[in-house]
């Protein structure tokens, strides 16, 4: 047999194994969004908006759980077990590279939002006036009695008086439900000014340059972290006044493209700190290429009873706390069960993620019940039937937070296979020697190699060969890179 690789191909060529079929690293397949498992009206729309605008429907049905959670979670939370409560804020984020139409999809979820916002502060306008009058006015007088009280000490106490009384003085806001961009440190003074409460919105994930320090040049996610769990919020600042928090509930609602996402990853702070296994991803299957130039327009019923039922979410009245039922619970617990061996097997590069995936299931699950509810939702509990509704749609946000980590790099045996599909490209072929040799710099062990090499065969990339001669007689290992790259 020739010693010469070529020549060994071509001898052997037709007994070859042929290649896998190729599967690109940056090639998403990802589930379809369960939209049948959303309340009617948001399930219309969601349908209705990704046909018009030729949008995968995992974007708009990932976002649209946003939108609920930015309804419900001033009002609600839900009890799992006694020591075990989940606020119903989320962290979702659509996924899809530039010209997916993102603003536009975030633009008609978030529209009857922002119309509701305005009216309230047409309708608030003039409380807000008379209550800041009335603090101005407060002002003047206790800074009128301190000087009186200066000049004559038996004053004191009517000074003294007011001070009190501004000390307790209410302030009223402007009411808030959506912010776009703001500095952590401004996201904290306006979530204050609304009872703990907000829903960042943004189609433009600038919302991590905040996080990391655009402004501050000093990384902060305490914010970030503590509202997503529901944890008290205290800030002091020198020569500021002090913020509080007591209840924070911050939801976020983005669309982002995939460098985003990397960079999402690459930062070691957000990975060790827990921030990304906060995020609930939908990975965007793009239609660009093969779009439907004539598109339906959303039907005005459907637009209609959309809006109709955010404005009835926003305007309710009822707080508490909702809670599952006992076959729901049930329910519940398998589904833990089922999560736990995950994390121990296929997703052990991503157990930031799935450890939080129980409570977003359930999060998801109360915010369903409070959709469906006719009256107060904590006056019933959470059914068989809702609750599985929300499981399944977290399998499929399981999948797609997956394929997130592999876009990302968190798994390190992937990350090597594309470091090694980079050193070969362009390559015909190489030998194992040649291969450690070249990767040294990343690998101290040959054998380290191994898992990468598997993943490099499965997706297609190479396939490996044996050629009888080699150094010192024994068996050489080629890998033939597919002629498809």
């Amino acid at each position: 047999m020739s010693e010469n690789y070529s020549d060994f191909a071509s001898e052997i060529k037709d007994g070859l194994t042929p290649f896998a079929e190729l599967v690109p690293f940056d090639t998403v397949k990802a589930p379809p969004f369960p939209i049948r498992r959303l309340p009617d009206a948001i399930g219309a729309m969601v349908t209705a908006l990704s046909e018009a605008t030729q949008t995968p429907p995992e974007m708009s049905g990932i976002l649209a759980l946003g939108i609920l959670a930015t309804a419900y979670q001033s009002r609600f939370d839900v009890e799992i077990t006694p020591d075990w409560t989940e606020p119903l804020c989320l962290y979702v984020t659509a996924v899809a590279p530039p010209g997916e139409r993102k603003s536009a999809v975030l633009s008609a979820l978030t529209k009857p939002l922002y119309e509701y916002e305005a009216e309230q502060r047409e309708l608030d306008a003039g409380a807000l006036e008379q209550n800041r009058t009335e603090r101005a006015i407060l002002e003047g007088q206790l800074q009128a009695a301190k000087q009186a009280a200066v000049k004559e000490p038996s004053k004191a106490q009517h000074a003294l008086d007011l001070a009190a009384e501004l000390a307790d003085f209410q302030d009223l806001h402007e009411r808030r439900w959506l912010v776009d961009d703001s500095t952590p440190e401004k996201l904290v003074e306006m979530m204050e000014r609304q009872d703990g409460c907000l829903t960042v919105c943004s189609a433009e994930g600038g919302v991590f340059d905040a996080m990391s320090g655009r402004y501050e040049k000093s990384l902060n996610l305490d914010i970030y972290l503590k509202a997503h769990a529901g944890d008290p919020v205290i800030v002091d600042r020198i020569g500021r006044r002090s913020n509080y928090i007591e209840n924070p509930r911050l939801t976020m609602a983005l669309t982002i493209q995939p460098e985003v996402l990397n960079g999402l990853m690459r930062n070691s702070t957000f990975r060790g700190r827990g921030l990304c296994g906060r995020f609930l991803f939908a990975i965007c299957n793009s239609k660009v290429g093969h779009r439907n130039v004539s598109p339906p327009s959303i039907p005005y019923n459907v637009r209609e009873e959309y809006r109709a039922f955010i404005r009835r979410a926003l305007s309710g009245q009822g707080k508490g706390t909702i809670r599952l039922s006992a076959d729901a619970d049930e329910v519940r617990r398998a589904y833990q069960e089922y999560v736990e061996g995950l994390l121990g097997r296929e997703w052990e590069s991503m157990r930031d993620w799935g450890g939080k995936l129980v409570g977003a299931m359930v999060r998801i699950a109360a915010l369903l019940h409070c959709a469906q509810s006719i009256g107060d939702p904590t006056e019933t509990e959470i059914s068989v039937t809702t609750i599985s509704a929300a499981v399944d749609i977290a399998e499929v946000l399981g999948a797609h937070a997956a394929m997130a980590y592999e876009i990302m790099g968190a798994d390190p045996d992937i990350a090597d296979a594309q470091y090694i599909l980079k050193r070969i490209n362009g390559m015909d072929s190489i030998n194992r020697t040649e291969l450690y040799k070249l990767c040294r710099g990343r690998f101290k062990l040959s054998a380290a190699m191994d898992a990468p090499i598997s993943i490099l065969i499965d997706r297609g990339y190479i396939r490996e060969l044996k050629q009888d001669i080699g150094y010192r007689g024994r068996a050489q290992i080629i890998y033939e890179v597919n002629p498809q790259l």
